[in-house]
């Protein structure tokens, strides 16, 4: 009795040890599992990094403006390709050295003071003209920030700059352009309001409309006398059928035209003398000795021909 005692004893503390090793060799199973699986999301997550770094890169490399990082001493930490191209050195160059040190000397100064004020202030927005390698100036529409991770501790001080220069040249280009049309237009209008016209061998006539001021009494006096020697005329007429008013200025224009074309040879007819112009301008004693004065543009232009017969 105590023999089978003892063997159903012994039997069952077998029993005890395998099951001990089963559920050891169980956990043991769990935890290869748990490494496993763990790893593949070690994995995962390294891959799903690999993608967002290239992703990031792609952009960097292919966009037109100048972007880099900079730490706390002002050294580069990421440059992208356009902004190798600008200092005239490789990435890999670049990584590591102050930025200062790639600027022109006159640029550097206020270049690590915007990044000192953008990692102190925050976000700068600006234009900075600078020197490029091959020595031409360059305008760049400017933006730093700073860069902190995710406890808010600063990092350093990124930077994108876009080159402007091509729009400021085309908007030059354009305001250049936009000052000859003007200028064209001013042209055409001293030309409208200040026609003056051959009518003869040697004989020129300038109808005058509308009012005249000191600036268009230049003009007017400009024409007759360019016109006179252009023509090589002997005989100019007046006509002041158009003009609104009649003061002393407009006056003193006419009696000043002929005594500047009796200078250069010519005689000066005034047409369009109507009877209340001409008593304004006794009124206003006016000297008009030694002009022709007629009652229509028709009557002096026949004067001027029948003259030079």
């Amino acid at each position: 009795m105590n023999e089978g005692a003892e063997r159903a004893s012994g039997i069952e503390a077998e029993r005890d040890e395998l099951r001990a090793e089963v559920e050891r060799l169980r956990r043991r199973l769990a935890e290869v599992e748990g490494a496993a699986a763990s790893g593949t999301e070690s994995k995962r997550v390294d891959q799903d990094l690999l993608a967002q770094q290239a992703v990031l890169r792609a952009f960097l490399d292919n966009t037109p403006a100048l972007m880099f990082v900079k730490d706390l001493e002002g050294r580069f930490v990421l440059v992208n390709e356009e902004y190798a191209k600008f200092a005239g050195r490789t990435t890999a160059e670049l990584l590591g050295r102050l930025g200062t040190s790639v600027l022109a000397a006159a640029d550097a100064p206020k270049m690590d003071a915007a990044d000192r004020r953008a990692m102190t202030e925050g976000r700068l927005h600006f234009a900075a003209t600078l020197t490029i390698p091959d020595g031409s100036r360059k305008t760049f529409v400017t933006v730093k920030f700073p860069i902190r991770d995710e406890q808010g501790e600063l990092l350093g001080v990124g930077t994108v700059a876009i080159d402007m220069s091509r729009e400021q040249e085309a908007e030059e280009a354009r305001a250049a352009l936009q000052e000859k049309i003007i200028a064209a237009q001013e042209a055409t209008i001293r030309e409208l309001t200040t026609p003056l016209l051959p009518i003869a061998d040697h004989v020129v006539a300038m109808p005058l409309v509308g009012t005249i001021n000191e600036q268009r009494a230049q003009q007017i006096l400009d024409a007759l006398l360019d016109g006179i020697t252009r023509h090589q005329a002997t005989v100019a007429i007046l006509d002041v059928t158009g003009i609104r008013i009649v003061d002393t200025h407009v006056a003193h224009t006419l009696v000043h035209a002929a005594r500047a074309a009796k200078l250069l040879g010519a005689s000066v007819v005034l047409t369009g003398m109507s009877p209340a112009i001409a008593q304004t301008l006794v009124d206003l004693g006016a000297d008009f000795q030694g002009l022709v004065t007629l009652g229509t543009l028709q009557s002096g232009i026949s004067w001027a021909i029948r003259g030079r017969r």
